[in-house]
C-alpha cells in the first residue's frame, strides 16, 4: 500500500525524462556508485542531461547554482535522513520485529521517492525557458556533457577514470546516436 500519491504533482517533462533513463539498470547503477563515491546529487545529474536534451541548451550559471543550491540543502536536510533510514532498515533491527521493520522500510522508501520527486519539481521550476527543439543529436549530447561538467566543477575536486566511465554510461543511454569524443567531457 503506498503512503504517498504522485497524483498530487502537476505533469513534469523532467520528472519523465528522469523516471525513463534511471529505469535502465546500468543508468541507475551509474548513478548510485557516483552518489555514494562522489556524493553527487542524482537529480542533478539527470536534470543537466535533461536540459540539453530537451533543447534548452547549457544551463546558465544562475540555473546551475540555484540547482545546486536548492538540491544540496533539500537532499542533505530531506532525502539523506530518508535514505539513511532505509537502508538501516534492510538489515536486521534487534530488538524490532524484523518483520515490522520490513514494511516501516518499504513506507520509508515510498516518502524517500516522493522527496526526490520534489526536488525534481523545484528543478523543473528553476528552467522555466522553452525548449527550442532545433539542435542536433552531437549539440544536444555536446550541451549535456558541458552541464554535467560545470555541475561536478562546483562539486568536486576530482574526478578519476571510475566516475568517467560511470558518466559514460548515463550519457550514452541519454544520448546514443551521439560521439562522445566530440564532446569536451568525454573526449580525451
Amino acid at each position: 500500500m503506498a503512503i504517498f500519491s504522485t497524483a498530487v504533482f502537476p505533469p513534469s517533462q523532467l520528472w519523465d525524462y528522469a523516471v525513463k533513463l534511471y529505469n535502465d539498470a546500468g543508468v541507475s547503477a551509474a548513478c548510485l556508485r557516483l552518489q555514494d563515491r562522489r556524493g553527487l546529487d542524482v537529480n542533478m545529474l539527470l536534470f543537466c542531461l535533461w536540459a540539453a536534451a530537451s533543447g534548452r541548451g547549457r544551463l546558465s550559471e544562475e540555473e546551475l547554482r540555484a540547482g545546486i543550491a536548492a538540491g544540496q540543502r533539500w537532499q542533505a536536510e530531506v532525502v539523506a535522513p530518508l535514505r539513511h533510514v532505509r537502508r538501516f532498515l534492510k538489515g536486521p533491527i534487534s530488538p524490532a520485529d524484523n518483520r515490522l521493520a520490513s514494511e516501516l522500510g518499504r513506507g520509508v522508501a515510498d516518502g524517500e521517492l516522493f522527496a526526490e520527486h520534489m526536488e525534481i519539481q523545484f528543478l523543473n521550476e528553476i528552467l522555466n525557458r522553452p525548449a527550442t527543439g532545433s539542435f542536433g543529436v552531437e549539440e544536444r549530447g555536446g550541451a549535456a556533457a558541458d552541464n554535467l561538467t560545470a555541475y561536478l566543477n562546483h562539486v568536486t575536486e576530482t574526478i578519476d577514470t571510475e566516475d568517467l566511465s560511470d558518466l559514460l554510461i548515463i550519457w550514452q543511454q541519454a544520448f546514443p546516436e551521439a560521439d562522445p569524443r566530440l564532446t569536451g567531457l568525454f573526449a580525451a
